[in-house]
Parts: structure tokens; sequence; C-alpha cells
């Protein structure tokens, strides 16, 4: 059919002038014979098997994700059931003390969540209003993906790949350069990111997990050497905890439970220095 098109000059309508101009060039009796040889038909059955193989990772890939979505929405609906489930499994002796370290889990986790879900809210806001701003194509869709990956420490730097892409794209038309655009860009992300980290970060996260922000940057730091992204997730609860737990089994081994019990609220309401 190709060879048929090529010799007659034929032209469709909904087919470019470059591919035609293409076709009509290059796909005559030789061509196809040498693309047909056997080095050359192995390296495209090689490269067409690259592509199929690649198509079906990616598939499978995105079904993990969505059955580890409808995990967690299931275990979400039973959660009281099975975490009385799990209590069951220690034995009674150990229960009221793993009893108590899962609830300050709990408790340290939802905090710096909701923390986080805050900082990542006006992220979303700032960025939005930046990229509006500057008038790059899809600026809501940026500054909302920006948000979401807020919630993981330091991953918004990753949306700086499509910002880039975008962009490109702009400068496409000729009416202002890629650095100009990208420029732009940058300039919107130090702004946001100097008001999240250091105006919202120790105001919102300061409150939250009781912590001062040269702590939070270490610890940041700390467990995400050690546990790569998990430690970076669950860096700020972790090192909640671990300080709590110090002052009160090694630096006031003696306090009562009212005392520590007061201690707990000052410490939730002024930031640890």
């Amino acid at each position: 059919i190709i060879r048929d098109y090529s010799a007659h000059n034929r032209s469709l309508p909904f087919i470019p002038k470059e591919i035609h101009d293409y076709l009509t060039a290059y796909f005559d009796d030789d061509t196809m014979v040498r693309l047909l040889e056997g080095q050359h038909l192995e390296s495209i059955l090689s490269k067409g098997t690259s592509v199929i193989s690649a198509s079906v990772g990616f598939v499978i890939h995105t079904l993990e994700w969505f059955l580890a979505f409808i995990y967690v929405i299931f275990i979400l609906l039973d959660y009281q059931h099975i975490m009385r489930g799990f209590g069951l499994l220690v034995p009674p002796k150990y229960r009221p003390i793993a009893s108590r370290i899962g609830n300050d889990i709990k408790n340290s986790m939802n905090r710096y969540f909701r923390g986080q879900a805050l900082l990542a809210l006006c992220a979303a806001v700032f960025y939005c209003v930046g990229f509006s701003i500057v008038g790059i194509p899809m600026a809501i869709v940026l500054g909302l993906l920006v948000g979401v990956l807020y919630m993981i420490p330091y991953f918004q730097y990753i949306t700086i790949i499509p910002v880039a892409f975008v962009c490109m794209i702009v400068s496409m038309n000729g009416e202002a350069g890629f650095w100009t655009e990208f420029g732009k860009c940058l300039l919107v992300y130090a702004i946001s990111q100097c008001s999240c980290d250091y105006i919202l970060t120790p105001k919102i996260m300061g409150k939250a997990m009781g912590l001062n922000p040269a702590i939070i940057l270490l610890s940041l730091s700390v467990w995400g050497t050690l546990l790569g992204l998990i430690g970076m997730i669950i860096a700020l609860p972790l090192t909640t905890l671990l300080l709590a737990y110090y002052e009160e089994y090694v630096i006031r081994p003696g306090c009562t439970d009212r005392e520590r019990t007061t201690d707990e609220n000052v410490r939730n309401r002024t930031p640890m220095k």
C-alpha cells in the first residue's frame, strides 16, 4: 500500500505534506527490501518488544497503585476494629504501655499530617497565583501539582521538570525565550518556598509538633538519610516522640503522671526550644 501510494504520487487530505514527501522519497522497492533484511528486521522487532514491555510494565504499576489505594480505603473503613485486634495480640502485661505508645504515635501523626496538609494548601495557592501572574499555560494544574507533592518534604522540586517542559513549549512560538519564561517560574519557586519555609513552616509545624525550626530541618535530614522517602514522611512525628520520651524517662524519670500530663499540655501549646 505504501509503495503504491508513493509510486502514483497521490495525496490524501488528512496526511501532512511532510509525511507525503517522506514516503515518496524513501519508501521504494529497494528501501523496503533493505528494511526487511535479517538484521534490520530483528532490530525493528527488538524495539517493538521493548515498547510493548514498557507499556505493559506501566499498566501493571498503575494497577498496583490503584489496588493499594483500594486497600487503604478498606483499612480506613475498619480502622477501629483492626486496631483493637492488634491490641489483643499484645500480652496483657504490656498492653497499657503499648496502648499508650500507640496513642502517642497516632496523635503525633495526626498533628503532623494536619499541619502538612495546611502547608500544602498554602503552597498550592502561592504557586497557582505565581504561575498565573507570570502567564504560563496550565498554571492552576501545575500549582495544584506542587501542592500535592508538598505533602512529602522537598518533593515539590520535582515539578521543575514539567514546568521547564511547559516553558519550552511556550518558547516555540517565538514570542518569548525559554530562559525568560523559565526564569520567571524559578522566581515564583524562590518567593513561594521562602514564604513557606521561613514564615509558614515555623508557625504551623512548630505549633503543631512543638519543635524548633532548626530541629525540624535537622530531623528531616537525619531521617531522610536513614530511611529515605519513608523517613522524610515520618521524621517529625518520630522526632517529637523521641524528644518527649527522652524528657520523660531520662531527664525527669521521677515525675508523677499528673506532672507529665501538665508538661505535655504545655509542650503542645509552646514550641520546644
